[in-house]
């Protein structure tokens, strides 16, 4: 992860918060992460996407440890009608892909989504937009989120910074994000890390939940 050097530019440094904090996964699906996924089988490198899902099986693991709320988010539409911009500048999805209701949109089978985590529904890049994900934060009592996903650029770009927009802090772990062109993951992270957000590695995450108690409630 790269360092600001500027002093008027520092980076953020905000920790967990007791009965403060969720983990809000990004877009864990089948169509970006699987093997036979529509990105993957349309020839779409998709390792640097892969390599978040033992990260975040940990983080998740961790979590449920400390009765941190666990949210997962699924990027999908029904087709052109809904789909907005993003199918213009996707033209392989045009056909398929991320398609609500099918194999591809659900979550990795292996990151075990536990029948009390909370799913927020997505069509944009953003989390927040035109979903609950808000609400759902306010009403837990959230000040402090923990972002992880794909694509690091993209959806993770935007959902933490729309977080930080509703003053919400985002903490982006840095080995559980990815995204389809691993070029552009670095400067993604620098940026959010001076702009709008801190980004911690995967071990200081799992020391900072290792050592957060367990909220009454």
């Amino acid at each position: 992860m790269s360092l600001s050097a500027d002093p008027h530019f520092p980076t953020m440094a905000w920790g967990l918060e007791l009965g403060a904090t969720a983990l809000l996964v990004i877009d864990p699906q089948n169509d970006f992460l699987h093997p036979e996924g529509w990105y993957g089988a349309n020839g779409v490198d998709i390792s640097h996407m892969r390599r978040t899902i033992e990260p975040t099986r940990a983080l998740v693991q961790s979590a449920r440890a400390k009765r941190i709320p666990v949210i997962w988010t699924q990027h999908g539409f029904h087709n052109e009608s809904d789909g907005g911009l993003f199918l213009e500048m996707r033209p392989f999805l045009a056909e398929g892909g991320l398609r609500i209701g099918t194999w591809g949109y659900q979550i990795l089978e292996e990151l075990e989504p536990a029948a009390g985590d909370w799913r927020i529904h997505k069509n944009r890049l953003s989390a927040f937009y035109g979903t609950n994900l808000e609400l759902l934060l306010r009403g837990l009592g959230v000040r402090t989120v923990l972002v992880v996903g794909v694509l690091t650029n993209q959806c993770v770009a935007a959902t933490s910074k729309d977080a930080y927009y509703r003053d919400i802090k985002p903490i982006v772990v840095e080995e559980a994000t990815g995204t389809t062109l691993p070029h552009l993951h670095a400067p993604a992270i620098e940026m959010i890390q001076v702009g709008w957000g801190a980004v911690h590695s995967l071990t200081e995450t799992l020391t900072n939940l290792e050592e957060l108690g367990i909220p009454n409630r």
